[in-house]
């Protein structure tokens, strides 16, 4: 068991936009190393160029076992270990009714959405497992051995779900579908590796300025354009990318090392 000395090292996943580029940005404001990765590697360089850290831009499919293997490959052979992971890249998927959704769009949704994120659990855990376990500042808890930051973390990792993870969402079955798979997810990797001083937690933003929002204004019928007026919202807007990637850092840090097998919703209200 080591004392951090070093900068931190954060893996984000759908880092060329969004929420996604926003939290890149964020835990390098907090001294994190970055490793941005995206299926478009043009995006994830230029989230790369935003960062005040060292960094590398990673072209990644996370519907695709070998490249997010290659992902992890490339961030432990350019920074030695994965301390945190947000696992953002995520895809909307066509609006319609179930009677009318194709099914290939809903194989589609699955698999980037849920798929994607069992992929990046699976070798983001299987690292972190190698690591040695990091105390932030054992002197601060010298008096309670069985605090979580005292005893050390291999790792700890923040899902992208979704508001429409934990509530419908008309004309989006696939993508409610996904998200809900998400907290399932979550909260399986959670139990499983707790033990192992790994935590896994999610997020469920509600609709948020990013691309994903300019898109679903496009796509969506007009019975319920109502539910993406920001006007109709109890704080009167819509959530900023940055407040999304707060609460993701926050999850990631250890200033809540008892928190995992949560999802925490940020909603503004509903």
């Amino acid at each position: 068991m080591a004392t951090s000395t070093r900068k931190p090292v954060a893996l984000v996943t759908g880092g060329g936009s969004g929420i996604g580029r926003a939290t890149a940005v964020r835990f390098a404001e907090l001294g994190y190393s970055c490793v941005v990765a995206d299926i478009d590697e043009q995006s994830a360089k230029e989230t790369l160029s935003m960062l005040q850290t060292p960094g590398i831009a990673v072209q990644v499919d996370v519907t695709m076992t070998t490249s997010v293997e290659a992902m992890v490959t490339a961030a432990v052979q350019r920074f030695g270990r994965i301390d945190c992971a947000f696992n953002g890249a995520g895809i909307l998927g066509a609006s319609a009714r179930i009677v009318e959704s194709p099914e290939d769009a809903f194989d589609r949704v699955m698999d980037v959405n849920v798929k994607g994120v069992w992929l990046c659990l699976k070798y983001e855990i299987a690292q972190m497992l190698q690591q040695e376990p990091v105390v932030s500042d054992p002197a601060r808890w010298a008096d309670k051995p069985d605090v979580c930051r005292f005893r050390g973390v291999r790792g700890s990792i923040v899902n992208a779900s979704s508001h429409a993870g934990v509530n419908p969402f008309l004309y989006h079955s696939p993508y409610c579908a996904s998200k809900w798979a998400v907290l399932g997810l979550t909260q399986t990797a959670a139990i499983e590796y707790a033990k192992d001083g790994i935590r896994v937690n999610a997020v469920c933003p509600y609709v948020t300025a990013t691309p994903m929002l300019t898109l679903l204004k496009e796509q969506s019928p007009p019975d319920i354009q109502h539910m993406l007026d920001a006007t109709g919202h109890p704080l009167g807007r819509h959530a900023a990318p940055e407040e999304v990637a707060e609460a993701v850092c926050w999850l990631c840090s250890d200033a809540c090392p008892f928190t995992t097998g949560e999802h925490l919703k940020i909603s503004g209200g509903l």
